[in-house]
């Protein structure tokens, strides 16, 4: 056999043996994930109390006109307006910042951060894989609350009378423009910082709280319910309930032109039906969320350009 023939499955043989680095840290990453009971009991603990608040928000508004009576569905296009952006996202964008944040710090915590540097694993294949499995967490939570609002339509729909079930376009619709973004907002900040900031975790973490807590809850409170929140803030606002507080004021609006004088029950209540599964205006608000998602990634690419394998801010 020729020298040139031995070089080559030499090089075939190695070329099997090392997988690509960003794959080996997908690998190892998922294996300590799957193997983890603690990972396991947070996403059944997360799925079953956004269950437990869509339940809570079924009937979130109800509308009477002298003896006609009606109630909007917590998990029709309208219901979902109460109840997404303040409640259930609410809840996801608090634990997306403990599910990323630590990706890169948690060698550091452990005190594995110095073995792993001084591997011949790539830098960049080593912070992107961090990132794209704490993202693939994020997303599959997202993914989890999009089921439990599905399920829980669907059992309330067999199980209370009048109870329309859920509308499954609509429901992505919103998943998709509201929930997702989102994800990626909060997943790619979370960890951008901490990776670039690794002992401020803690901190980083308790601020990404605070602030989305501040923009979903607090800031679209003190718009009022009488007028509409300003276009360009229900159009970027990351948190969507200013998206969605200017939507259900237009609801509102057109309900009760539809309701002025209602002739009967039936017409009363086709009136809420026609409203509540109804989407209006998602260009307005569709395009500059999923900019805000993309813009998000430029920090994460600003966190694996200059993370360094050494520094002093790494010291125990």
């Amino acid at each position: 056999m020729s020298t040139a023939t031995l070089t080559s499955a030499r090089k075939s043989t190695q070329a099997i043996e090392r997988p690509h680095p960003l794959l080996s840290v997908l690998t190892w990453e998922l294996r300590r994930l799957l193997a983890s009971r603690l990972f396991w009991i947070q996403a059944l603990c997360f799925f079953v109390l956004v269950l437990f608040v869509i339940w809570v928000g079924r009937e979130p508004d109800q509308f009477g006109f002298n003896t006609f009576n009606g109630f909007v569905a917590g998990t029709s296009a309208w219901g979902l307006l109460h109840i997404l952006p303040t409640g259930l996202l609410v809840l996801l964008a608090l634990l997306l910042p403990f599910v990323a944040a630590d990706s890169v710090t948690r060698d550091l915590q452990r005190r594995t951060h110095e073995l792993l540097m001084t591997t011949a694993l790539p830098t960049w294949a080593y912070v992107w894989g961090r990132y794209l499995i704490g993202l693939l967490v994020s997303l599959g939570l997202a993914v989890l609350l999009l089921f439990a609002i599905l399920l829980m339509g669907l059992l309330l729909h067999l199980t209370v009378p009048n109870y329309p079930a859920p509308e499954i376009g609509n429901v992505l619709i919103l998943w998709g423009g509201m929930v997702v973004p989102a994800t990626i907002l909060v997943s790619s900040v979370s960890f951008a910082l901490g990776t670039l900031f690794p002992r401020l975790s803690l901190l980083i973490k308790i601020g990404m709280l605070v602030v989305w807590f501040v923009g979903a809850i607090m800031l679209p409170a003190g718009l009022g319910d009488q007028t509409a929140p300003p276009a360009w803030y229900s159009a970027w606002d990351p948190t969507s309930a200013a998206t969605a507080k200017g939507m259900l004021f237009q609801n509102t609006i057109d309900f009760q032109n539809l309701t002025a004088n209602p002739t009967g029950a039936a017409q009363f209540q086709t009136a809420i039906l026609t409203i509540e599964n109804r989407l209006s205006d998602l260009g307005a608000w569709l395009a500059p969320h999923l900019i805000l998602a993309c813009l998000s990634l430029l920090l994460v690419v600003l966190a694996a350009f200059t993370f360094q394998r050494f520094r002093n801010t790494f010291g125990a």
